[in-house]
């Protein structure tokens, strides 16, 4: 079958030329697109319908959609569709995908009709992140969540004037808990798998690392401090550059106090290098 984008200002104009005052548009939602109903960038841009709202897709080599979108001009081509989109087109399709623009020439809401019929009718294949039809794997959402319930009581730990060891240890326990945590188990279909394969970031926080570090350096531990940081910044890169983490990297590279925090509490004589 050879594929047509549906033009629905030229049906629209079709139906008044014929005295129809309400017509229906079928958009075709296929499992697969061949080549001729992929559009460059270039091509569409050149074209008379650049201007106007659309619907589209991106697919695979194979025509097989993986992410669903709508807008203007070359919104379609925008590589920015979220950081399953980005891995999933570099790591999978070696950075190559294509565009198969389904329909043009109608209104923003009726764009966006069309695009929830995609999210609906290839929910568990797209990448798009904002997706209800995907659905959620809710017995999983119950356990994450219970599990960040679990990590609470441990804020207000180790903000008190509990011993140092006691914090230090409640620290060490919470930080585990946090990296226990994976959301995104919760999600299903090809988002979920993508998510999955790219070891996606987790909710990890800079308040437990911070006393981990720290106890490590009263101990005159510097390779337990070290090694603890490097953990953390491995499963948690989007702190790197947190002013905290900066500020543990600065003392770690140091090797020593400048002022030796209070919560630690004084020098004892195991850690009189201090």
């Amino acid at each position: 079958m050879t594929f047509k984008l549906v033009d629905v200002e030229e049906l629209i104009a079709q139906a008044k030329a014929s005295g129809v005052s309400k017509i229906s548009v079928d958009v075709p939602l296929l499992a697969s697109y061949s080549n001729d109903a992929c559009v460059t960038q270039t091509q569409w841009m050149s074209g008379p319908h650049c201007t106007k709202n659309s619907a589209w897709l991106h697919v695979d080599g194979e025509g097989v959609p993986f992410y669903a979108g709508y807008g203007r001009g070359a919104f379609a081509w925008q590589k920015n569709g979220g950081i399953a989109w980005e891995w999933f087109v570099r790591e999978r399709l070696g950075g190559e995908y294509r565009v198969v623009v389904l329909a043009v020439g109608m209104s923003e809401a009726h764009a966006q009709s069309i695009f929830e019929q995609m999210l609906e009718m290839y929910n568990t294949r797209l990448l798009n992140q904002a997706s209800f039809h995907r659905g959620m794997d809710y017995a999983a959402l119950k356990i994450e969540n219970e599990k960040k319930a679990a990590i609470r009581p441990y804020y207000r730990i180790v903000l008190s004037k509990k011993p140092a060891a006691e914090i230090f240890q409640a620290a060490l326990t919470a930080q585990q808990m946090q990296y226990d945590l994976n959301p995104y188990r919760t999600e299903t279909g090809r988002f979920g798998e993508v998510l999955k394969a790219m070891g996606a970031y987790r909710p990890i926080n800079t308040s437990f690392i911070t006393y981990i570090v720290e106890w490590h350096m009263g101990q005159d531990d510097l390779a337990a401090a070290r090694d603890a940081l490097d953990e953390f910044k491995r499963r948690a890169p989007r702190h790197n550059d947190h002013d905290r983490v900066t500020r543990l990297d600065k003392l770690v590279a140091r090797g020593r106090f400048f002022r030796r925090p209070q919560w630690l509490g004084p020098l004892n004589e195991q850690d009189t290098s201090q």
